[in-house]
Protein backbone atom coordinates (compact mmCIF):
# COMPACT_ATOMS: atom_id res chain seq x y z
CA UNK A 1 0.00 0.00 0.00
CA UNK A 2 1.08 3.24 -0.88
CA UNK A 3 1.34 5.93 2.22
CA UNK A 4 1.95 9.24 3.26
CA UNK A 5 2.93 10.03 6.66
CA UNK A 6 0.42 12.29 8.17
CA UNK A 7 2.34 16.57 7.98
CA UNK A 8 3.39 17.79 11.06
CA UNK A 9 4.52 21.54 12.67
CA UNK A 10 7.83 22.58 11.42
CA UNK A 11 9.87 22.73 14.39
CA UNK A 12 11.93 26.07 13.73
CA UNK A 13 13.19 28.98 15.69
CA UNK A 14 10.62 31.52 16.02
CA UNK A 15 14.48 33.99 15.34
CA UNK A 16 14.93 32.46 12.06
CA UNK A 17 11.42 32.93 10.83
CA UNK A 18 11.67 36.84 11.90
CA UNK A 19 14.81 36.81 10.42
CA UNK A 20 13.87 36.33 6.93
CA UNK A 21 11.25 38.39 5.08
CA UNK A 22 8.64 35.98 3.99
CA UNK A 23 8.34 36.44 0.49
CA UNK A 24 12.78 35.90 0.66
CA UNK A 25 12.99 32.91 -2.10
CA UNK A 26 15.70 32.70 -5.03
CA UNK A 27 14.29 32.54 -8.72
CA UNK A 28 14.60 29.92 -11.11
CA UNK A 29 18.01 29.96 -13.19
CA UNK A 30 17.60 27.15 -16.14
CA UNK A 31 20.27 26.61 -18.56
CA UNK A 32 19.08 24.08 -21.47
CA UNK A 33 21.52 21.30 -23.10
CA UNK A 34 20.06 19.54 -25.73
CA UNK A 35 21.84 16.83 -27.91
CA UNK A 36 22.41 17.41 -31.63
CA UNK A 37 24.74 14.43 -32.25
CA UNK A 38 24.15 12.61 -35.77
CA UNK A 39 22.20 9.53 -34.00
CA UNK A 40 19.55 11.68 -32.95
CA UNK A 41 18.29 11.35 -36.56
CA UNK A 42 17.35 7.86 -35.48
CA UNK A 43 16.07 8.42 -31.81
CA UNK A 44 14.58 11.63 -33.15
CA UNK A 45 13.27 11.40 -36.64
CA UNK A 46 10.37 14.20 -36.66
CA UNK A 47 13.19 16.57 -34.59
CA UNK A 48 10.46 16.57 -31.52
CA UNK A 49 13.07 18.47 -29.33
CA UNK A 50 12.10 21.66 -30.86
CA UNK A 51 8.24 21.64 -29.75
CA UNK A 52 9.41 20.29 -26.36
CA UNK A 53 11.78 23.30 -26.45
CA UNK A 54 9.05 25.50 -27.47
CA UNK A 55 6.91 23.86 -24.23
CA UNK A 56 9.64 25.08 -22.28
CA UNK A 57 10.31 27.78 -23.25
CA UNK A 58 6.72 29.35 -23.02
CA UNK A 59 6.09 27.80 -19.66
CA UNK A 60 8.91 29.60 -17.87
CA UNK A 61 8.29 32.34 -15.52
CA UNK A 62 8.70 35.68 -16.84
CA UNK A 63 11.18 35.81 -13.12
CA UNK A 64 13.12 33.32 -14.30
CA UNK A 65 16.48 33.35 -16.41
CA UNK A 66 17.30 30.95 -19.02
CA UNK A 67 20.17 29.98 -21.38
CA UNK A 68 20.39 27.38 -24.58
CA UNK A 69 22.89 25.17 -25.76
CA UNK A 70 23.41 23.17 -28.63
CA UNK A 71 25.69 20.31 -28.23
CA UNK A 72 27.50 17.35 -30.14
CA UNK A 73 31.30 17.29 -30.24
CA UNK A 74 30.88 21.27 -30.28
CA UNK A 75 29.06 23.59 -27.61
CA UNK A 76 26.77 26.54 -29.60
CA UNK A 77 25.76 28.91 -27.20
CA UNK A 78 22.31 29.97 -28.83
CA UNK A 79 20.67 31.81 -26.18
CA UNK A 80 22.87 34.04 -24.02
CA UNK A 81 21.38 33.69 -19.88
CA UNK A 82 19.15 36.23 -19.76
CA UNK A 83 15.72 36.95 -18.12
CA UNK A 84 12.74 35.02 -19.68
CA UNK A 85 10.88 38.69 -20.63
CA UNK A 86 8.44 38.21 -23.89
CA UNK A 87 11.54 38.75 -25.97
CA UNK A 88 13.92 36.17 -24.93
CA UNK A 89 10.86 33.64 -24.91
CA UNK A 90 10.38 34.71 -28.76
CA UNK A 91 14.00 34.15 -29.35
CA UNK A 92 14.01 30.91 -27.40
CA UNK A 93 10.95 29.67 -30.06
CA UNK A 94 12.92 30.60 -32.94
CA UNK A 95 16.00 28.87 -31.50
CA UNK A 96 14.15 25.76 -31.54
CA UNK A 97 14.01 25.57 -35.08
CA UNK A 98 17.65 25.31 -35.19
CA UNK A 99 17.61 22.23 -33.56
CA UNK A 100 19.09 19.65 -36.18
CA UNK A 101 21.24 15.93 -35.92
CA UNK A 102 24.99 17.08 -37.75
CA UNK A 103 27.34 16.14 -34.83
CA UNK A 104 29.71 13.15 -35.38
CA UNK A 105 29.87 12.93 -31.42
CA UNK A 106 28.60 13.26 -27.78
CA UNK A 107 30.79 15.15 -25.33
CA UNK A 108 28.51 15.31 -22.50
CA UNK A 109 31.48 16.87 -19.88
CA UNK A 110 32.18 19.32 -22.10
CA UNK A 111 28.69 20.58 -22.85
CA UNK A 112 28.04 20.40 -18.78
CA UNK A 113 30.87 22.55 -18.08
CA UNK A 114 30.06 24.97 -20.76
CA UNK A 115 26.49 24.98 -18.89
CA UNK A 116 28.09 25.98 -15.90
CA UNK A 117 28.97 29.24 -16.31
CA UNK A 118 27.34 32.85 -16.26
CA UNK A 119 24.95 31.80 -13.48
CA UNK A 120 23.36 35.30 -11.82
CA UNK A 121 24.07 35.38 -8.17
CA UNK A 122 21.19 34.02 -5.36
CA UNK A 123 19.47 31.77 -8.45
CA UNK A 124 18.25 28.64 -7.92
CA UNK A 125 20.88 26.72 -10.50
CA UNK A 126 19.32 23.86 -12.70
CA UNK A 127 20.62 22.69 -16.01
CA UNK A 128 18.37 20.43 -18.77
CA UNK A 129 20.62 18.05 -20.10
CA UNK A 130 18.47 15.89 -23.35
CA UNK A 131 20.60 13.23 -24.99
CA UNK A 132 20.25 10.32 -26.67
CA UNK A 133 23.82 8.97 -26.05
CA UNK A 134 26.53 8.15 -23.99
CA UNK A 135 30.20 9.98 -22.96
CA UNK A 136 31.16 9.90 -26.76
CA UNK A 137 33.88 12.36 -28.02
CA UNK A 138 36.26 9.58 -29.71
CA UNK A 139 36.18 6.09 -31.67
CA UNK A 140 39.07 4.97 -29.66
CA UNK A 141 36.68 4.30 -26.25
CA UNK A 142 40.25 4.49 -24.16
CA UNK A 143 39.50 8.20 -24.49
CA UNK A 144 36.06 7.81 -24.30
CA UNK A 145 36.62 6.17 -20.74
CA UNK A 146 38.76 8.66 -19.32
CA UNK A 147 36.46 11.73 -20.91
CA UNK A 148 33.71 9.11 -18.54
CA UNK A 149 36.38 9.20 -15.65
CA UNK A 150 37.00 12.88 -15.74
CA UNK A 151 32.73 13.45 -15.66
CA UNK A 152 32.57 11.51 -12.53
CA UNK A 153 35.85 12.65 -10.56
CA UNK A 154 36.21 16.55 -11.55
CA UNK A 155 32.67 18.03 -13.38
CA UNK A 156 30.55 16.31 -11.43
CA UNK A 157 31.91 17.46 -7.93
CA UNK A 158 32.47 21.06 -9.73
CA UNK A 159 28.66 20.95 -10.29
CA UNK A 160 27.87 20.14 -7.10
CA UNK A 161 30.22 22.85 -5.45
CA UNK A 162 28.27 25.14 -7.89
CA UNK A 163 25.44 23.95 -6.15
CA UNK A 164 23.61 23.13 -9.61
CA UNK A 165 20.85 20.92 -9.85
CA UNK A 166 20.89 18.55 -13.40
CA UNK A 167 18.45 17.09 -14.34
CA UNK A 168 18.35 14.80 -17.58
CA UNK A 169 16.42 13.34 -20.12
CA UNK A 170 17.42 10.06 -21.94
CA UNK A 171 15.67 9.61 -25.25
CA UNK A 172 16.33 6.29 -26.46
CA UNK A 173 16.38 3.26 -24.48
CA UNK A 174 19.68 2.54 -26.43
CA UNK A 175 21.27 5.64 -24.09
CA UNK A 176 23.82 5.21 -20.71
CA UNK A 177 21.39 5.48 -18.55
CA UNK A 178 23.58 4.65 -15.85
CA UNK A 179 25.94 7.72 -16.38
CA UNK A 180 22.67 9.93 -16.92
CA UNK A 181 21.21 8.88 -13.74
CA UNK A 182 24.40 9.12 -12.17
CA UNK A 183 24.66 12.67 -13.08
CA UNK A 184 21.40 13.79 -11.99
CA UNK A 185 21.27 11.71 -8.69
CA UNK A 186 25.08 13.35 -7.60
CA UNK A 187 23.79 16.70 -8.06
CA UNK A 188 20.01 16.33 -6.07
CA UNK A 189 18.23 16.01 -9.81
CA UNK A 190 15.69 14.32 -11.64
CA UNK A 191 16.70 11.55 -14.02
CA UNK A 192 13.76 10.82 -16.82
CA UNK A 193 13.44 9.14 -19.78
CA UNK A 194 11.43 9.58 -22.87
CA UNK A 195 10.38 6.82 -25.26
CA UNK A 196 7.99 8.24 -27.62
CA UNK A 197 6.67 11.88 -28.61
CA UNK A 198 3.82 12.21 -26.39
CA UNK A 199 6.82 11.20 -23.89
CA UNK A 200 8.53 14.38 -24.16
CA UNK A 201 6.66 17.08 -24.03
CA UNK A 202 5.27 15.24 -20.85
CA UNK A 203 8.68 15.01 -19.38
CA UNK A 204 9.74 19.21 -20.24
CA UNK A 205 6.30 19.75 -18.53
CA UNK A 206 7.42 17.60 -15.65
CA UNK A 207 11.02 19.49 -15.63
CA UNK A 208 9.42 22.53 -15.52
CA UNK A 209 7.10 21.74 -13.00
CA UNK A 210 10.42 20.57 -10.98
CA UNK A 211 12.94 23.78 -11.77
CA UNK A 212 10.46 26.66 -12.42
CA UNK A 213 6.67 25.75 -11.58
CA UNK A 214 4.69 28.68 -12.48
CA UNK A 215 0.91 30.16 -10.75
CA UNK A 216 -1.72 28.93 -12.20
CA UNK A 217 -5.40 28.57 -11.52
CA UNK A 218 -7.34 24.99 -11.06
CA UNK A 219 -8.92 23.07 -13.54
CA UNK A 220 -12.04 21.08 -12.73
CA UNK A 221 -13.75 18.85 -15.66
CA UNK A 222 -11.40 20.82 -17.67
CA UNK A 223 -12.97 24.18 -16.17
CA UNK A 224 -11.36 27.10 -14.88
CA UNK A 225 -12.06 30.52 -14.32
CA UNK A 226 -10.07 33.97 -14.95
CA UNK A 227 -10.35 37.23 -12.88
CA UNK A 228 -9.54 40.37 -13.44
CA UNK A 229 -5.67 40.22 -12.33
CA UNK A 230 -4.75 37.90 -15.14
CA UNK A 231 -2.71 39.49 -17.67
CA UNK A 232 -1.78 36.70 -19.53
CA UNK A 233 -3.23 33.02 -19.98
CA UNK A 234 -1.44 29.43 -21.01
CA UNK A 235 -2.91 26.68 -21.68
CA UNK A 236 -1.18 22.87 -21.85
CA UNK A 237 -3.75 20.26 -23.54
CA UNK A 238 -2.89 17.09 -24.59
CA UNK A 239 -4.95 15.39 -27.48
CA UNK A 240 -5.77 11.53 -27.33
CA UNK A 241 -4.88 9.76 -30.80
CA UNK A 242 -6.91 10.22 -33.19
CA UNK A 243 -8.73 13.01 -30.95
CA UNK A 244 -11.47 16.01 -32.70
CA UNK A 245 -9.17 19.20 -32.72
CA UNK A 246 -8.96 21.10 -29.41
CA UNK A 247 -11.40 24.50 -28.94
CA UNK A 248 -11.71 26.52 -25.91
CA UNK A 249 -14.85 27.58 -24.86
CA UNK A 250 -14.56 31.44 -23.78
CA UNK A 251 -16.86 33.12 -21.03
CA UNK A 252 -19.14 35.02 -23.51
CA UNK A 253 -19.95 30.97 -24.97
CA UNK A 254 -18.04 31.81 -28.19
CA UNK A 255 -15.36 28.73 -29.00
CA UNK A 256 -12.18 29.04 -30.36
CA UNK A 257 -10.00 26.96 -32.10
CA UNK A 258 -6.77 26.75 -33.78
CA UNK A 259 -7.85 28.10 -36.81
CA UNK A 260 -9.77 31.00 -35.12
CA UNK A 261 -7.33 31.72 -33.72
CA UNK A 262 -4.60 32.26 -36.08
CA UNK A 263 -6.64 35.64 -37.06
CA UNK A 264 -7.00 37.24 -33.26
CA UNK A 265 -3.92 39.52 -32.35
CA UNK A 266 -4.20 38.23 -28.55
CA UNK A 267 -4.14 34.46 -29.38
CA UNK A 268 -1.20 32.10 -29.94
CA UNK A 269 -1.87 28.59 -30.64
CA UNK A 270 0.82 25.87 -31.56
CA UNK A 271 -0.75 22.34 -31.86
CA UNK A 272 2.45 19.99 -32.47
CA UNK A 273 3.67 17.03 -31.11
CA UNK A 274 0.65 15.59 -29.70
CA UNK A 275 -0.41 18.76 -27.44
CA UNK A 276 -1.94 22.00 -28.13
CA UNK A 277 0.18 24.81 -26.39
CA UNK A 278 -2.08 28.09 -26.47
CA UNK A 279 -0.99 31.61 -25.01
CA UNK A 280 -3.57 34.30 -24.60
CA UNK A 281 -2.27 38.53 -23.81
CA UNK A 282 -5.37 40.01 -21.96
CA UNK A 283 -7.89 37.00 -21.61
CA UNK A 284 -11.91 38.37 -20.79
CA UNK A 285 -12.69 37.63 -16.55
CA UNK A 286 -14.96 34.75 -16.70
CA UNK A 287 -15.43 30.87 -16.46
CA UNK A 288 -13.39 29.04 -19.35
CA UNK A 289 -13.58 25.50 -20.81
CA UNK A 290 -11.12 23.04 -22.88
CA UNK A 291 -13.60 21.18 -25.38
CA UNK A 292 -11.13 18.10 -25.47
CA UNK A 293 -10.93 14.98 -23.54
CA UNK A 294 -9.50 15.27 -20.06
CA UNK A 295 -5.99 14.59 -18.82
CA UNK A 296 -3.65 15.22 -15.80
CA UNK A 297 -1.16 16.80 -17.31
CA UNK A 298 -3.71 19.31 -18.53
CA UNK A 299 -2.56 23.09 -17.56
CA UNK A 300 -3.80 26.71 -16.85
CA UNK A 301 -0.67 29.24 -16.61
CA UNK A 302 -1.41 32.14 -16.05
CA UNK A 303 0.56 35.49 -15.28
CA UNK A 304 -0.71 37.68 -12.89
CA UNK A 305 -0.06 40.15 -9.75
CA UNK A 306 -1.36 37.61 -7.53
CA UNK A 307 0.93 34.35 -7.28
CA UNK A 308 1.15 31.57 -5.46
CA UNK A 309 4.81 30.00 -5.29
CA UNK A 310 6.23 26.96 -3.17
CA UNK A 311 9.78 28.20 -2.37
CA UNK A 312 12.69 25.99 -1.01
CA UNK A 313 11.63 22.28 -1.40
CA UNK A 314 14.04 19.96 -3.18
CA UNK A 315 13.93 18.09 -6.61
CA UNK A 316 14.56 14.54 -5.30
CA UNK A 317 13.90 13.26 -1.57
CA UNK A 318 14.79 9.84 0.06
CA UNK A 319 11.69 7.51 2.17
CA UNK A 320 10.56 8.96 4.69
CA UNK A 321 12.38 11.78 4.98
CA UNK A 322 11.41 14.97 6.75
CA UNK A 323 10.60 17.35 4.07
CA UNK A 324 9.72 21.56 4.93
CA UNK A 325 7.66 23.47 2.98
CA UNK A 326 5.05 26.25 2.79
CA UNK A 327 2.66 28.15 0.38
CA UNK A 328 3.44 31.88 -0.32
CA UNK A 329 1.12 34.37 -1.32
CA UNK A 330 2.24 37.35 -2.96
CA UNK A 331 0.39 40.73 -4.69
CA UNK A 332 3.25 42.58 -6.79
CA UNK A 333 5.73 40.83 -5.11
CA UNK A 334 4.56 41.94 -1.76
CA UNK A 335 3.31 39.26 1.18
CA UNK A 336 -0.58 39.56 1.88
CA UNK A 337 -0.76 39.94 5.31
CA UNK A 338 -4.15 42.31 5.93
CA UNK A 339 -6.01 40.39 7.80
CA UNK A 340 -9.13 41.96 5.68
CA UNK A 341 -7.61 40.49 3.08
CA UNK A 342 -6.48 37.20 4.37
CA UNK A 343 -9.18 35.90 6.56
CA UNK A 344 -11.19 34.57 3.97
CA UNK A 345 -8.31 32.63 2.33
CA UNK A 346 -8.32 28.91 2.15
CA UNK A 347 -5.34 27.05 1.29
CA UNK A 348 -4.56 23.10 1.16
CA UNK A 349 -2.10 20.86 0.02
CA UNK A 350 -2.32 17.95 -2.32
CA UNK A 351 0.19 15.24 -2.47
CA UNK A 352 -0.15 12.81 -5.69
CA UNK A 353 1.93 9.79 -6.59
CA UNK A 354 3.29 8.55 -9.45
CA UNK A 355 -0.10 7.42 -10.90
CA UNK A 356 -1.62 10.97 -10.54
CA UNK A 357 -3.60 9.76 -7.34
CA UNK A 358 -4.53 12.43 -4.44
CA UNK A 359 -2.97 9.76 -1.46
CA UNK A 360 -3.31 12.61 0.97
CA UNK A 361 -4.88 16.73 1.60
CA UNK A 362 -3.95 18.84 4.13
CA UNK A 363 -5.80 22.36 5.19
CA UNK A 364 -3.39 25.18 6.04
CA UNK A 365 -3.45 28.18 7.75
CA UNK A 366 -1.58 31.43 8.45
CA UNK A 367 -2.63 31.85 11.62
CA UNK A 368 0.05 29.93 13.42
CA UNK A 369 -2.30 27.26 14.47
CA UNK A 370 -0.42 23.32 13.36
CA UNK A 371 1.27 23.28 10.61
CA UNK A 372 1.60 26.92 10.37
CA UNK A 373 4.94 27.81 12.13
CA UNK A 374 4.19 31.88 12.12
CA UNK A 375 1.28 33.86 11.53
CA UNK A 376 0.29 36.46 9.86
CA UNK A 377 3.52 35.82 7.45
CA UNK A 378 1.39 34.87 4.06
CA UNK A 379 3.51 31.83 4.39
CA UNK A 380 0.95 28.44 4.88
CA UNK A 381 3.36 26.26 6.04
CA UNK A 382 3.46 22.58 6.02
CA UNK A 383 6.16 19.31 6.47
CA UNK A 384 5.60 16.09 5.15
CA UNK A 385 7.42 12.70 5.09
CA UNK A 386 7.18 10.63 1.48
CA UNK A 387 7.12 6.77 1.66
CA UNK A 388 5.76 4.64 -1.14
CA UNK A 389 6.44 3.04 -4.32
CA UNK A 390 9.80 5.37 -5.69
CA UNK A 391 8.80 7.56 -8.97
CA UNK A 392 7.95 11.07 -9.46
CA UNK A 393 5.16 12.85 -6.84
CA UNK A 394 3.58 15.91 -7.67
CA UNK A 395 2.66 18.47 -4.75
CA UNK A 396 -0.34 20.68 -5.09
CA UNK A 397 -0.96 23.59 -3.10
CA UNK A 398 -4.28 25.66 -4.08
CA UNK A 399 -5.11 29.42 -2.37
CA UNK A 400 -8.93 30.85 -3.27
CA UNK A 401 -10.44 34.06 -1.83
CA UNK A 402 -13.69 35.02 -2.79
CA UNK A 403 -12.49 36.72 -5.84
CA UNK A 404 -9.23 34.17 -7.26
CA UNK A 405 -8.42 30.63 -7.23
CA UNK A 406 -4.54 30.21 -7.52
CA UNK A 407 -2.95 26.97 -8.17
CA UNK A 408 1.19 25.76 -7.74
CA UNK A 409 2.47 22.18 -8.85
CA UNK A 410 6.13 20.96 -7.47
CA UNK A 411 7.49 17.69 -9.12
CA UNK A 412 9.50 15.75 -6.06
CA UNK A 413 11.64 12.34 -7.03
CA UNK A 414 10.80 9.64 -4.10
CA UNK A 415 14.32 7.79 -4.40
CA UNK A 416 13.85 3.93 -3.92
CA UNK A 417 16.24 3.42 -0.88
CA UNK A 418 17.54 5.57 2.28
CA UNK A 419 20.99 6.26 1.69
CA UNK A 420 22.26 3.87 4.62
CA UNK A 421 21.62 0.74 5.90
CA UNK A 422 20.85 -0.24 9.79
CA UNK A 423 20.62 -3.26 11.43
CA UNK A 424 20.94 -4.19 15.46
CA UNK A 425 23.09 -7.01 16.23
CA UNK A 426 23.79 -9.08 19.62
CA UNK A 427 27.31 -10.95 20.45
CA UNK A 428 27.18 -14.13 21.39
CA UNK A 429 25.62 -14.49 25.02
CA UNK A 430 28.00 -17.68 25.85
CA UNK A 431 31.05 -16.49 24.54
CA UNK A 432 31.58 -13.74 27.36
CA UNK A 433 28.84 -15.47 30.36
CA UNK A 434 32.13 -18.26 30.19
CA UNK A 435 29.98 -21.14 32.42
CA UNK A 436 26.19 -20.05 30.63
CA UNK A 437 26.83 -16.79 32.02
CA UNK A 438 26.15 -16.99 35.23
CA UNK A 439 26.48 -14.13 38.00
CA UNK A 440 27.42 -13.93 41.42
CA UNK A 441 24.55 -15.79 42.32
CA UNK A 442 25.05 -18.57 40.24
CA UNK A 443 21.64 -17.64 37.74
CA UNK A 444 22.21 -16.98 34.27
CA UNK A 445 22.34 -13.47 33.08
CA UNK A 446 19.65 -12.91 30.96
CA UNK A 447 20.81 -9.32 29.93
CA UNK A 448 24.23 -10.72 28.41
CA UNK A 449 26.24 -8.81 26.12
CA UNK A 450 24.95 -5.08 25.00
CA UNK A 451 23.67 -5.05 21.34
CA UNK A 452 25.11 -3.03 18.63
CA UNK A 453 23.59 -0.86 16.44
CA UNK A 454 25.37 -0.81 12.92
CA UNK A 455 24.86 1.79 10.50
CA UNK A 456 26.43 1.66 7.04
CA UNK A 457 26.45 4.83 5.44
CA UNK A 458 26.72 5.75 1.52
CA UNK A 459 29.85 8.33 1.56
CA UNK A 460 29.04 9.36 -1.84
CA UNK A 461 25.19 10.66 -1.26
CA UNK A 462 26.04 11.60 2.79
CA UNK A 463 28.88 14.02 3.84
CA UNK A 464 30.07 11.72 6.80
CA UNK A 465 31.62 14.53 8.75
CA UNK A 466 27.52 16.30 8.96
CA UNK A 467 26.13 12.49 10.01
CA UNK A 468 24.91 12.63 13.27
CA UNK A 469 22.63 9.83 15.33
CA UNK A 470 20.04 10.96 17.38
CA UNK A 471 17.65 8.10 18.68
CA UNK A 472 16.54 7.04 21.57
CA UNK A 473 15.67 2.78 23.30
CA UNK A 474 12.32 1.90 23.39
CA UNK A 475 10.92 -0.81 26.20
CA UNK A 476 7.71 -2.15 26.58
CA UNK A 477 8.17 -1.27 30.44
CA UNK A 478 10.25 1.99 31.65
CA UNK A 479 11.20 5.28 30.65
CA UNK A 480 13.07 5.69 27.16
CA UNK A 481 16.98 6.09 27.06
CA UNK A 482 18.36 8.76 24.48
CA UNK A 483 20.99 8.30 22.49
CA UNK A 484 23.53 10.30 20.77
CA UNK A 485 26.22 9.52 18.05
CA UNK A 486 28.21 10.52 15.34
CA UNK A 487 28.60 9.08 12.09
CA UNK A 488 32.08 9.54 11.14
CA UNK A 489 32.51 6.46 9.02
CA UNK A 490 31.04 4.52 6.31
CA UNK A 491 30.35 1.87 8.40
CA UNK A 492 29.64 3.14 12.96
CA UNK A 493 29.08 0.77 16.02
CA UNK A 494 27.03 2.13 18.35
CA UNK A 495 26.81 0.43 21.55
CA UNK A 496 23.36 0.04 23.30
CA UNK A 497 22.72 0.75 26.85
CA UNK A 498 21.14 -2.43 28.58
CA UNK A 499 17.18 -2.35 29.27
CA UNK A 500 15.21 -4.81 31.24
CA UNK A 501 12.22 -5.86 29.36
CA UNK A 502 10.94 -7.55 25.91
CA UNK A 503 10.11 -5.86 22.91
CA UNK A 504 12.94 -3.53 22.82
CA UNK A 505 13.54 -0.98 19.74
CA UNK A 506 15.62 1.53 18.08
CA UNK A 507 13.97 4.59 16.89
CA UNK A 508 15.18 7.95 15.72
CA UNK A 509 16.49 9.76 13.30
CA UNK A 510 19.98 10.14 11.46
CA UNK A 511 20.47 14.11 10.51
CA UNK A 512 22.75 14.60 8.08
CA UNK A 513 23.42 16.43 4.77
CA UNK A 514 23.96 15.17 1.30
CA UNK A 515 27.01 16.14 -0.86
CA UNK A 516 25.43 19.09 -2.55
CA UNK A 517 24.73 20.72 0.89
CA UNK A 518 21.00 19.71 1.49
CA UNK A 519 20.40 18.86 4.95
CA UNK A 520 18.15 16.18 5.74
CA UNK A 521 16.61 14.19 8.55
CA UNK A 522 16.23 10.24 7.72
CA UNK A 523 14.24 8.11 10.18
CA UNK A 524 15.45 5.13 12.23
CA UNK A 525 13.48 2.22 13.47
CA UNK A 526 15.06 -1.10 13.74
CA UNK A 527 14.33 -4.15 16.62
CA UNK A 528 16.52 -5.24 19.20
CA UNK A 529 16.97 -8.78 19.17
CA UNK A 530 16.56 -10.49 22.86
CA UNK A 531 19.39 -12.11 24.47
CA UNK A 532 19.68 -15.90 23.60
CA UNK A 533 22.42 -18.96 24.68
CA UNK A 534 21.44 -20.72 21.52
CA UNK A 535 21.69 -17.99 19.24
CA UNK A 536 25.35 -18.11 17.42
CA UNK A 537 27.01 -14.23 17.50
CA UNK A 538 25.87 -12.21 14.56
CA UNK A 539 29.58 -10.77 14.42
CA UNK A 540 32.72 -11.24 15.39
CA UNK A 541 34.11 -10.07 19.05
CA UNK A 542 37.70 -9.52 19.43
CA UNK A 543 37.33 -9.37 23.17
CA UNK A 544 35.66 -13.12 23.88
CA UNK A 545 37.21 -14.69 26.52
CA UNK A 546 38.07 -18.18 26.09
CA UNK A 547 36.48 -20.57 28.61
CA UNK A 548 38.17 -22.18 31.89
CA UNK A 549 38.27 -26.08 29.94
CA UNK A 550 39.90 -24.93 26.92
CA UNK A 551 42.53 -23.14 28.47
CA UNK A 552 43.12 -25.81 31.00
CA UNK A 553 43.25 -28.18 28.05
CA UNK A 554 46.32 -25.62 26.14
CA UNK A 555 48.18 -25.69 29.00
CA UNK A 556 48.26 -29.31 29.57
CA UNK A 557 48.87 -30.13 26.20
CA UNK A 558 51.81 -27.82 24.26
CA UNK A 559 50.89 -29.34 20.77
CA UNK A 560 47.51 -28.88 21.12
CA UNK A 561 47.81 -25.69 21.87
CA UNK A 562 49.87 -24.76 19.02
CA UNK A 563 46.95 -26.70 16.83
CA UNK A 564 44.61 -24.83 17.91
CA UNK A 565 46.18 -21.69 17.56
CA UNK A 566 47.00 -22.12 14.40
CA UNK A 567 43.93 -23.30 13.64
CA UNK A 568 42.29 -20.39 15.51
CA UNK A 569 44.63 -18.28 13.19
CA UNK A 570 43.31 -19.79 10.05
CA UNK A 571 39.64 -19.31 10.93
CA UNK A 572 40.16 -16.00 11.88
CA UNK A 573 41.62 -15.21 8.78
CA UNK A 574 39.08 -16.88 7.07
CA UNK A 575 36.32 -15.01 9.28
CA UNK A 576 38.44 -11.45 8.40
CA UNK A 577 38.29 -12.91 4.64
CA UNK A 578 34.80 -13.22 4.66
CA UNK A 579 33.54 -10.27 6.61
CA UNK A 580 35.47 -7.65 4.08
CA UNK A 581 33.94 -9.46 1.65
CA UNK A 582 30.36 -9.24 2.76
CA UNK A 583 31.17 -5.82 3.36
CA UNK A 584 32.01 -5.03 0.39
CA UNK A 585 28.95 -6.35 -1.20
CA UNK A 586 26.64 -4.86 0.79
CA UNK A 587 28.10 -1.73 0.25
CA UNK A 588 28.18 -1.93 -3.56
CA UNK A 589 24.44 -2.97 -3.35
CA UNK A 590 23.46 0.16 -1.02
CA UNK A 591 25.04 2.72 -2.90
CA UNK A 592 23.55 1.06 -5.92
CA UNK A 593 20.08 0.72 -4.29
CA UNK A 594 20.88 3.99 -3.18
CA UNK A 595 21.19 5.62 -6.76
CA UNK A 596 18.00 3.95 -8.06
Amino acid sequence: MRRLVGFWAVLVFAATVLGAPAHAASEPELHVLIDVSGSMKKTDPENLREPALRLLGDLVPEESRVRLDLFGNRISEVLPASLATPETKKAMRAAAAQIRSNEPFTDIPAALEAANRDWAENTERNIILLSDGKVDISPDEAVNQRATTRLRDTVIPALVGAEVQVHTVALSAAADESILTEIAERTGGLALSARSNEDLQRVFLALFEATAPRTGVPLVENRFRVDDTISELTLVVFRETDAEPTRIQIPDGGEIDVETASALADWRWDDSAGRDLITISNPPSGSWRILAAEDPDNRALVITDLKLAMPGLPSRVFPGEAIEGGLLLTNRGEPIVEPRLTKDLQAQVDVNDPQETVIESIELNDIGADPDVLGGDSRYDFRLRLDGESGIYTLEGRASGPTFERVIRKKIALARNLPFAARVVRPHLAARGGNGGGNADGNVDTRGPAARLIIEQDVALLDPSASRLVAQVNCETGQPTRIEASLLEATNRIELPHRDGNDCRVTGTIRGETDDGREVSLPLDQPIPAPSIDTPADEPTADDEPSESTATDREGNPLIAVLIGLGGLTLLGLLGWAWRLVTRRQRRQLIEAARN
